[in-house]
């Protein structure tokens, strides 16, 4: 009886430290660090919750409120401008074991003698900041305001919900094209202000044994390791509203989501009445072990009728279900490969497709829509994060595009395929180090070289001027781009960025934009 006790705390101990709470949902393994702003880049959901530290707590849980007396507050004011703090605005952790050492199935119980649930956890953060830009002779700032949740319940269900809300000013032409305006935006009476909101969350309860896992949110993702950006499914747009689940067994794992989209410029005149458009994805891989990784899936985008139940069927081949609704979605098969010889040594090779005839497989026929995308990231010391990303991307004329307005590959006019579009062919390369423990730097490259037709999602390739088309088709555009960034961890809650961003089209002249961005949070 005693040995099955040990044995049965034993396995619960293990399960604290095993479980680190990673509800990410297809996140990359290899992705660009070069933004300019904090608010630019995706979440990343793989750190969000991880444990792997945190010790177990005994009988008492934690409570700490920055403004829960005047004593709380001094000292939360310290720490906000101390080198060294982890602490929160608002931080509650419930104990991860029953008081009543004495009975030792108590630590299995769910509930603390309080009716407070175990092993669980809240953080509440505010946060705040501002970027500036110059181009030219013309510049803007932007500064905004927001808070931070997250936490879980006896660690099956994990939350998060993240909102931020500002508004440019100074020269709002140059503001609307900020990569932070990805969609609705609401101008001051007299213009001199873009106003501005965003807000991004999930919630996902993991079932006992750690291998499923169901969500719904409002986010984006992105599938598929790049620098440059992904042909599968990229995160340059607006968040969306989703259900998704997950399923991880030995060597294989299969996941699904389904999202709700906005169509492009199909609403009725100013009444915002939009089509319904949706995107589903389901994507099965296979991982034999740490250092191989062999995935393929399928995603379609669809709308003008309510959510149809065939595309809730993650196990089914979605190409002859589309053919059996009469043909008329957009459906993109992919697949990829990751592969590590060693451990610092990373390659990937990322395909997607929209249509195929083997007999113009190496022809000219329009309709041979397909992208390719292959890269290789080598980490040459991995405790200064020195790592050099190279890549490769070429993508045919008319991949992202469709006949019907509402099944574009995009969201509130936004693409969701590569962002530079097709028709075109990239190099790029990466390069990252820690020059001090909290001081990074970042140098993005790329060279794109894109032909005039059929090149951005928003064409109707029924509009095409024939039936053949080339590599490059059309009047040819090589950019050059150079974005180095620098970012320093100057506290513990402040963090700033200085970066620039140079570029040259063809025989022009190079432009150069200036960016700061600073932010606080606690």
């Amino acid at each position: 009886m005693k040995k099955s006790i040990i044995l049965i705390m034993l396995l619960y101990a293990i399960s604290i430290f095993a479980q680190y709470g990673d509800i990410s949902w297809n996140s990359p393994q290899l992705t660009s660090n070069n933004s300019i702003s904090f608010l630019e880049k995706n979440l990343d959901e793989s750190n969000l919750f991880s444990l792997k530290n945190i010790r177990v707590l005994r009988d008492s849980s934690t409570f700490s409120f920055a403004l829960f007396s005047w004593q709380d507050f001094k000292y939360s004011v310290g720490n906000f401008f101390s080198q060294n703090d982890n602490s929160y605005f608002l931080y509650y952790r419930s104990p991860d074991k029953q008081p009543n050492r004495l009975d030792p199935r108590s630590s299995l119980m769910p509930f603390h003698p309080n009716n407070v649930p175990l092993r669980s956890l809240l953080r509440f953060s505010l946060h705040s900041g501002s970027d500036f830009a110059v181009k030219d002779d013309n510049n803007y700032y932007f500064v905004y305001y927001g808070t931070k949740l997250s936490g879980y319940i006896n660690r099956r269900l994990f939350f998060y919900g993240y909102w931020w809300a500002g508004h440019f000013a100074g020269d709002t032409d140059y503001a609307e094209k900020s990569k932070l305006i990805d969609s609705w935006t609401q101008n001051s009476n007299d213009n001199d202000h873009i106003h501005l909101d965003n807000i991004t969350g999930k919630i996902t309860y993991i079932g006992k044994g750690n291998f499923w896992s169901l969500s719904v949110g409002r986010g984006k993702y992105e599938i598929g390791n790049n620098i440059g950006g992904s042909i599968i499914l990229n995160d340059d747009c607006n968040d969306y509203g989703y259900f998704s689940n997950k399923f991880i067994f030995k060597e294989l794992y299969i996941s699904f989501l389904h999202a709700t989209l906005i169509p492009d410029s199909t609403s009725y005149e100013d009444t915002k009445t939009y089509t319904d458009k949706f995107l589903v994805v389901h994507k099965i891989g296979w991982t034999p072990d740490n250092k191989f990784e062999l995935f393929i899936g399928e995603e379609v985008i669809y709308g003008n009728r309510s959510i149809d139940i065939s595309y809730l069927l993650p196990q089914t081949f979605w190409r002859a279900t589309e053919h059996n609704l009469a043909d008329r979605d957009n459906v993109l098969i992919f697949a990829g490969m990751n592969w590590k010889p060693i451990l610092q040594n990373v390659f990937y090779f990322n395909f997607i497709f929209d249509e195929l005839k083997k007999s113009e497989m190496f022809g000219n026929w329009w309709g041979n829509k397909y992208a390719l995308q292959m890269g290789n990231s080598y980490t040459f010391n991995q405790q200064k994060n020195i790592k050099l990303s190279l890549e490769f991307t070429a993508i045919r004329p008319w991949l992202y595009t469709h006949y019907i307005l509402h099944n574009k590959f995009s969201h509130d006019g936004i693409g969701l395929g590569f962002p530079e579009g097709s028709n075109l062919i990239q190099f790029a390369g990466e390069f990252n180090i820690d020059l001090r423990q909290n001081l990074n730097f970042n140098l993005h490259s790329s060279f794109t070289r894109q032909g005039s037709i059929g090149n951005a999602f928003y064409i109707n390739y029924n509009d095409r001027p024939s039936d053949s088309a080339e590599w490059l088709e059309g009047d040819i555009t090589n950019k050059l781009s150079i974005c180095p960034v620098i970012t320093w961890q100057s506290l513990s809650h402040h963090k700033l960025k200085i970066g620039m961003n140079i570029s040259k089209i063809d025989d022009e002249d190079f432009t150069e934009e200036f960016m700061i961005s600073y932010q606080a949070i606690y």
